[in-house]
């Protein structure tokens, strides 16, 4: 039994067959990631088309059996991707809660569900339950780079519609209760209640008209008319609000990558520091990995010199906290950094998630890996850790006056301790270079300069 949970530990903590399955579950670049992605679409595609199969009653009465042993590969697969995105997720629990993460927890659960408590009395519940495995062709947008444009332009947008959509119910409720004093007094009319009469506004203004409601008077007449002209002017306004974040997302993200919109190719838009820019001529990835992606760039100086093969290191940004207590004495990190084999002290550091401000990225990095919070906080400065090679930028925060408001948070690869140092002491330290990494001692040297100390 002790040789089985030591293996069992050893599995659940073997970094490099959790970065090999990373690859190939989250990665489309290599043939083992491409396969399964194209193995994975198949299932979720045939997957659908089962449950459709499954609610014709003809198919049902014939191919019934055969569908259920479907339906019970396909949820052994679904389980068995589920567990693994798991199992190598550099963060589990950020998965597990992501919009992906429950679709496809929710891809299996109905299937065990019914497992569970059987038939019985919550038959019915369980086979609405079931209908959920629709909601597999959700993990469709995984493959579509389009699909997180998509999202974003529509988060971004969501104060317009939100504010539109504020408009358009106080607009129906407006026009339902005009039609009611025009129309309710009539005879026969089926604008009885001012609740009708908001459904008929609803129907007419989004041009759907079942004709469940007419108007009988003339004012009435010419009231739907107004409103049905009314509504192909409001359809026109969410779907230009979203095209125009859409638009405003993709130039965002080509001007981010230095292109210009729709290729890879040509010279970008320029900047008030791009004076000697290059000219991109071509670019090709060479490697994409969770931690390291480089790509091969053709460039054409400004002299005309054009240079075959360029490398640049492509990395989110990254964000480290300059932070002091109250009683003065700054936060320090100390941990291993295999590249240089050394143990050295640092400030609190990590990167950008996505669509996360350098300034919610560096509170979050400082509560996770040392438990402190709170504080005054301010940017620092922003650095370049090589700005031959690599694309990202640092920002450095300065946080007066932080305090310890819980235990460390560390992720399974992350293995260091928290010290705390008076100013004397982190001098000494910058001193003997037992700060080497030149992204934490640059902002601790800008402090002392400008604090005189």
């Amino acid at each position: 039994m002790k040789k089985l949970l030591n293996r069992w530990y050893r599995l659940l903590h073997n970094e490099e067959l959790k970065r090999r399955i990373y690859i190939i579950i989250f990665e489309s670049d290599t043939p083992m990631g491409k396969l399964f992605d194209v193995a994975l679409m198949a299932c979720i595609v045939l997957s659908i088309g089962v449950v459709v199969a499954e609610s014709i009653e003809g198919v049902s009465h014939v191919a019934g059996p055969y569908l259920r042993v479907l339906e019970y590969v396909f949820t052994i697969f679904f389980t068995a991707e589920y567990v693994l995105r798991l199992y190598c997720s550099p963060n589990p629990r950020r998965y597990a809660l992501s919009f992906f993460g429950l679709v496809d927890l929710l891809a299996t659960l109905p299937f065990y569900i019914t497992w569970l408590f059987g038939p019985a009395r919550y038959l019915l519940i369980i086979r609405t339950f079931r209908l959920i495995r629709v909601f597999r062709v959700f993990k469709l947008f995984n493959f579509l780079d389009e699909g997180h444009l998509l999202l974003y332009s529509l988060y971004i947008s969501s104060r317009k519609i939100a504010v539109f959509f504020l408009f358009v119910l106080i607009l129906v409720i407006s026009i339902g209760t005009l039609m009611y004093m025009v129309e309710g007094p009539q005879p026969g009319t089926a604008v009885t209640n001012i609740p009708n009469s908001i459904y008929w506004a609803i129907v007419t203004l989004t041009t759907v008209g079942y004709g469940d409601i007419t108007p009988e008077t003339p004012f009435g007449r010419f009231l739907s008319a107004v409103v049905m002209l009314l509504g192909y002017t409001i359809i026109a306004v969410p779907t230009g609000i979203v095209s125009a974040s859409m638009i405003q997302s993709y130039k965002k993200e080509r001007e981010e990558a230095g292109q210009e919109p729709g290729s890879r190719t040509g010279q970008a838009a320029k900047t008030p520091h791009d004076e000697r820019r290059w000219t991109l001529l071509e670019s090709e990835y060479l490697i994409r990995r969770p931690w390291l992606t480089a790509r091969r760039d053709k460039v054409q100086l400004p002299t005309g010199v054009v240079m075959d093969e360029y490398y640049v290191l492509e990395y989110p940004d990254w964000v480290n906290v300059l932070a002091i207590t109250d009683e003065g004495k700054f936060v320090l990190v100390r941990q291993y950094r295999h590249a240089l084999g050394e143990t050295r002290y640092e400030l609190c550091a990590g990167v950008c998630e996505k669509e996360e401000t350098p300034l919610v990225a560096a509170q979050r990095e400082l509560l996770e890996e040392t438990g402190y919070a709170g504080g005054e906080w301010q940017h620092w400065m922003t650095l370049s850790a090589n700005a031959s090679t690599m694309n990202n930028l640092t920002h450095c925060f300065l946080a007066r006056g932080v305090k310890r408001t819980t235990s460390q948070h560390l992720e399974a690869t992350e293995d260091l301790t928290v010290h705390l140092f008076t100013p004397d002491e982190v001098k000494r330290l910058l001193a003997q270079d037992e700060v080497r990494q030149a992204l934490m001692a640059a902002p601790l040297w800008k402090y002392f300069s400008a604090e005189n100390a």
